[in-house]
């Protein structure tokens, strides 16, 4: 809940600051903020690599994509294989948005609405909404690798509930006003994850042709219309165990102050390749803002790794292998019971997080 909220935000902020022009005087952060808005139409297409890297605990882990971006809605997120191989992951051709899934070679086809809804790969257009959202304070200027740079602080001017207390210092080129970087802090101060924007090029005059989705050989492809897609039902527990075919497990033990809010339940066997159809049901108990997400699953093959949780460490809940992670003030664990993957995440402290999941059990 929250860490999807704190993602949301931050990918606003990582993609949103892209502008032109320059001023003899050192510009406010204001100044800045408004140049980037009235900047944003001279855009017409722009790419990059962007380099990610994320400090979970003692761990490092980094990962890199590119992206390609032509006004309107054509935009192209893709790995690099070894090779010179493309490995597309998103790709939006102004018709149809293709997303790929190269762990079990499937395509979703989604036909894009004649006004499209505004997305987080839209990001011109939610320049308006990111400076809306945050407090933006220019602290002084930096050279990084021959370049001076604005650094700019970003605050969200609301915390709590789903939004998260975080800070971020954003890099902003002083000559070209083009996004360099970030680093992203929790409320403590600790460095969560950095970001470093490489080989950027704007209106370069993309050709259409780049965005032509290639299926990769022997993929299923599944098509969806945007009207299918609903809000998920809130549920009873009652009512959410009758949708699924095994049993939804229930904590024991709850911090004192949360109660069951309500349950959602997916099946995706319509949507999904053969052998790789899953049903979950997904628990949200509530104290205040604060939440704890209980997620089931029982994959119909094997469960997909979890990439994230590499580099998470290694911990036993009631005899069974599993996994920690803290990324700022969220927690998740992640483990097995007989035939069902669980998750729970919660900004619980550790202890109180395995205590939670320890209370959980099938019953005899």
């Amino acid at each position: 809940m929250a860490t999807k909220k704190r993602l949301f935000l931050l990918t606003l902020v990582i993609l949103a600051l892209f502008a032109s022009g320059c001023t003899e005087e050192e510009p406010s952060a204001e100044e800045i903020a408004a140049r980037m808005l009235e900047k944003q139409n001279s855009i017409e297409d722009y790419s990059y690599t962007m380099h990610m890297t994320y400090y979970i605990g003692e761990k490092v882990a980094e990962n890199e994509f590119k992206t390609i971006y032509k006004k309107p809605h054509m935009i192209k997120n893709f790995i690099e294989e070894p090779g010179g191989e493309e490995e597309t992951l998103v790709l939006s051709d102004g018709e149809f948005r293709w997303t790929y899934a190269p762990g079990t070679n499937t395509v979703m086809k989604t036909k894009i609405p004649e006004t499209p809804e505004l997305t987080e790969d839209d990001y011109l257009s939610i320049i308006g909404i990111t400076l809306n959202d945050t407090n933006v304070s220019l602290l002084e200027t930096e050279e990084i690798e021959g370049r001076e740079s604005y650094l700019l602080e970003a605050t969200p001017k609301e915390t709590g509930g789903d939004t998260p207390a975080y800070s971020m210092i954003v890099r902003v080129d002083k000559e070209t006003w083009m996004f360099l970087g970030y680093e992203m802090y929790d409320s403590n101060e600790t460095l969560l994850s950095k970001v470093e924007i490489r080989d950027l090029k704007v209106n370069t005059g993309i050709p259409a042709s780049e965005f032509e989705f290639k299926i990769p050989e022997g993929a299923t492809v599944k098509t969806m219309d945007p009207g299918e897609v609903e809000l998920p039902e809130e549920l009873s527990l009652e009512e959410a165990e009758g949708r699924v075919g095994f049993e939804v497990l229930i904590p024991e033990y709850l911090q004192e102050g949360y109660e069951f809010s309500h349950a959602t339940a997916y099946n995706t066997s319509e949507i999904a390749p053969e052998g790789q159809a899953a049903e979950t049901v997904i628990l949200t108990y509530e104290k205040g803002d604060e939440g704890i997400i209980l997620t089931e699953t029982v994959y119909e093959g094997q469960a997909p790794d979890a990439a994230v949780m590499d580099s998470a460490e290694d911990i036993t809940i009631n005899g069974e292998d599993g996994k920690y992670l803290s990324f700022g003030d969220m927690k998740t664990l992640r483990w097995e019971l007989g035939n069902t993957d669980l998750s729970l995440t919660a900004s619980l402290e550790k202890a109180e997080l395995l205590k939670i999941a320890e209370s959980i059990r099938k019953n005899a």
